[in-house]
């Protein structure tokens, strides 16, 4: 019988995160000397057995490590795979070594778009010596096709994409790994274990192996079990298709040549690699909801940037957004999907908004057939949507009926007296009259599928159900389209779950643009606080803020970026030389500048002082 080193589930306590937010210079990373340790505390997966020199029936230690380090140089390759590759995600494999150029390296590029497949273990490319077996064979690797760097999938790439690798135990019949979708394997590292009856591990003629020996045919090294068929050479040559590999009982010694099976497999699972690994890096969190820079914070940005653009009706600005998407786009992957839906007021947020954007009575001809989400019309996107593509699903959309794309009344200093607006609420109470929420949506919870159907495509019905994303009161309220003026305000809660939730507000009557992003949804007790503390730092003609020269008081600069990640707006009294509203958020900026660092005899300064006085 075989024999099976199971999964401890070992805690991995001390690993901290410190708190406040770390400069992403830094990249925050856990380093990969780190996940290592982390990984061998974690436990290991092997299936199958080696024999000792003795033949008896257990593993070997020289190819559990070999096994180990290559699991872990793999798990820190896509954990790290942002920092290495700029412009990307996190969560990429490296193709396989396939012989075409070399040895040791990666393939630029293997098989088509979710194929999987599988080549040597890219020993090079990772940088590890060439790691072998017991029986002195470098190691096998297969790659979900939806998980390998080159070609990349265009579906999600997030903690809920099941891979698409099932492991079946010794009986062919038992799961290893996808007895359910979310437990499918992202990868499988090989040790091929000693030559059998049948293969040929002569050195290639072409481009040949010399480190490792031998060539690079599959059949070569990995076997077929007799009793289940499962052939461990062959990957499923289909996109999204699924393969097995099998951890059968060792059969090498049998008398049969067809009954000949010695390898051993370690298989790597979506859970091991997003759970504890990239969501362990200090600064990973950071790029979905940093209230300043994270993907988050940009769609909401992108929204106001709609809502700046849509000109004014009576002299006063037409405070507009757009509809959402459905809570179910289709096919969950497709960025075509992502868009709007006439009067739909609650749902996923959506890429393009073509449909609101060409309504009666203030049709956007900025938005007619370009998305919403895009550099061109938001500054600044490009640095987010590497994850807006792959975490897309996570993202939830609510507008008010009184800034609906087709309310008239939607200039008026305050829609919301006339129409259903939106309400937040927080560990201090209800927020009233938020002309918008937007929502990212944490790792599920207890209870939550996000992904469980059988296909591995991504047009699950789980995904079609919020209550699967979010939590609470915002459950109800995603599902909530009022129709009424009259209709009660729907009521979101940022104290719900994991979700995490920013709104869109009007500015005061008069202060001359329409909408501003508020990560704390209405708590504007803290942009009066912050605007106080800072403006406090000013005594007659000196600024307390300045630090020697030109330097600027530690403090001083955590108020200024707390009123820039509030966004705080003033009271709609203050404006430059040139009559254009003056902002808190402005003088803030302008408080800490060189020149007024110098003291306040320019008007400038004077003004940025006036600024933070009417903070709101």
């Amino acid at each position: 019988m075989s024999t099976c080193i199971t999964k401890r589930n070992m805690s991995a306590n001390g690993v901290g995160h410190p708190s406040g937010r770390i400069r992403r210079s830094q990249h925050g990373a856990i380093g990969l000397a780190l996940m290592v340790m982390l990984g061998l505390l974690i436990g290991l997966l092997v299936i199958g057995y080696a024999r000792n020199v003795r033949g008896n029936d257990v593993v070997d230690p020289r190819t559990i490590s070999a096994l180990s380090k290559a699991r872990e140089a793999l798990l820190g390759y896509a954990t790290t795979y942002r920092d290495t590759h700029a412009g990307e995600g996190f969560g990429y494999f490296p193709c396989p070594d396939m012989g075409s150029g070399t040895e040791g390296q990666a393939a630029t590029a293997c098989g088509g778009t979710d194929v999987t497949v599988i080549g040597r273990l890219p020993w090079k490319t990772l940088d590890l010596a060439p790691l072998r077996d017991a029986s002195g064979e470098c190691l096998w690797y297969a790659i979900s096709g939806n998980y390998k760097n080159n070609p990349k999938t265009n579906d999600l790439v997030n903690h809920d994409t099941n891979g698409l690798i099932e492991v079946m135990a010794a009986d062919g019949t038992g799961f290893i790994a996808g007895a359910t979708p979310p437990q499918r394997a992202v990868a499988v590292i090989f040790a091929p274990g000693a030559i059998l009856p049948g293969q040929d591990r002569t050195l290639a003629a072409t481009n040949p192996p010399e480190v490792c020996g031998g060539n690079y045919d599959p059949a070569n090294y990995l076997d077929t079990d007799f009793t289940s068929s499962i052939d461990n050479a062959a990957a499923a040559s289909v996109a999204h298709a699924l393969t097995r590999f099998i951890g059968a009982e060792h059969s090498d010694l049998t008398a049969s040549a067809v009954d000949a099976f010695n390898d051993q497999l370690m298989p790597i699972l979506s859970d091991e690699l997003f759970a504890r690994h990239i969501e362990r890096r200090n600064d990973f969190q950071s790029y979905l909801t940093d209230p300043l820079t994270g993907m988050l914070r940009k769609t909401a940005d992108c929204l106001a940037a709609y809502g700046g653009s849509n000109g004014t009706f009576a002299g006063k600005f037409v405070k507009q957004l757009p509809w959402t998407a459905p809570i179910d786009v289709g096919t969950f992957g497709d960025a075509a999907q992502y868009s709007d839906a006439s009067n739909v007021l609650s749902g996923r947020l959506p890429r393009t908004v073509s449909v609101s954007a060409s309504v009666s009575p203030f049709p956007n001809s900025n938005y007619f057939s370009t998305p919403m989400l895009d550099e061109a019309r938001c500054s600044g996107w490009n640095l987010v949507d590497p994850f807006w593509e792959k975490w897309k699903d996570h993202m939830l959309y609510a507008v008010a009926r009184a800034h609906r794309p087709n309310n008239f009344l939607a200039w008026h200093n305050d829609p919301c007296v006339s129409d259903e607006c939106i309400n937040v609420q927080d560990q201090d109470g209800i927020k009233t009259n938020m002309a918008a929420v937007v929502i990212f949506s944490g790792g599920r919870l207890a209870g939550q599928n996000r992904n469980s159907n059988a296909n591995p495509s991504y047009s699950s019905t789980d995904k079609a159900d919020p209550a699967n994303y979010l939590e609470g009161a915002n459950i109800t309220a995603i599902q909530t389209n009022p129709t009424s003026p009259a209709a009660p305000n729907r009521l979101f809660s940022k104290t719900a779950g994991n979700d995490t939730i920013m709104c869109l507000r009007s500015l005061p009557a008069g202060f001359g643009t329409e909408l501003f992003v508020d990560p704390t949804c209405g708590a504007s007790a803290r942009c009066i606080t912050d605007g106080g503390l800072l403006a406090g730092y000013r005594a007659g003609s000196t600024n307390n803020c300045r630090v020697g020269t030109s330097g600027i008081a530690a403090a001083c600069e955590a108020i200024v970026q707390d009123i820039d990640i509030n966004n705080c707006p003033g009271n709609g009294t203050t404006f430059d030389s040139g009559g254009q509203p003056y902002s808190c958020e402005r003088g803030a900026r302008d408080f800490v500048s060189y020149e007024c660092l110098q003291g306040f005899a320019s008007a400038r300064c004077q003004l940025a002082h006036t600024a933070l006085t009417n903070c709101q």
